[in-house]
């Protein structure tokens, strides 16, 4: 009995680590298009805010708004719709401060929380735009964000933590930080 009891304990170590790292795996992946920037998931529902770069009828960026957030209604069958103005002003909006307009380059702010940004610049390497932020001195080039919330109200949701993967710019490698604002 004891012996079975230790060999399970393993098995429950390595569920319990895998279940809390991989705590979004079940959400969709939004479709990958060359203006994808990002994505945000939350923990409340499966409904996911989409952030692609904003190009005039030319192709080039739209220097007043360069991001466009939208959502991706998977819980209504996957449908796209155009934030409210309430969510823009409020919650998953962003606004900008450019860096250097020569290059295309800003910070981008989200409206609900001025104290991280994103660097939207455009790389070196393949010449698109990407959205990049800095956690724990790591750059991360961002590929998604995961908010765990528990609570609140729909003014003031309590977030228990910011989960931001993407790829570690110093090392290439996919990682994902968390913090709690």
């Amino acid at each position: 009995m004891i012996r079975k009891f230790i060999t399970i304990i393993p098995s429950l170590l390595i569920l319990f680590v895998y279940s809390n790292l991989f705590a979004q795996s079940d959400y969709p992946i939004p479709l990958k298009t060359a203006k994808t920037l990002f994505y945000i998931q939350r923990s409340h529902n499966k409904n996911t805010i989409v952030y692609d770069l904003n190009l005039l009828t030319d192709g080039s960026l739209n220097k007043v708004a360069p991001i466009h957030p939208y959502w991706i209604r998977y819980e209504e069958g996957g449908v796209s719709q155009e934030l409210s103005f309430i969510q823009r002003k409020y919650a998953y909006g962003v606004y900008y401060e450019t860096i250097d307009e020569s290059k295309g380059s800003y910070k981008v702010y989200f409206v609900c929380y001025s104290k991280k940004y994103i660097y939207l610049v455009k790389s070196n390497k393949d010449l698109k735009y990407h959205a990049y932020i800095s956690l724990n001195n790591k750059l991360i080039e961002i590929e998604k964000i995961f908010i765990k919330t528990e609570g609140g109200t729909f003014w003031f949701p309590v977030v228990r933590y910011v989960e931001v993967s993407g790829i570690d710019m110093s090392t290439n490698q996919f990682t994902s930080v968390r913090f709690t604002p």
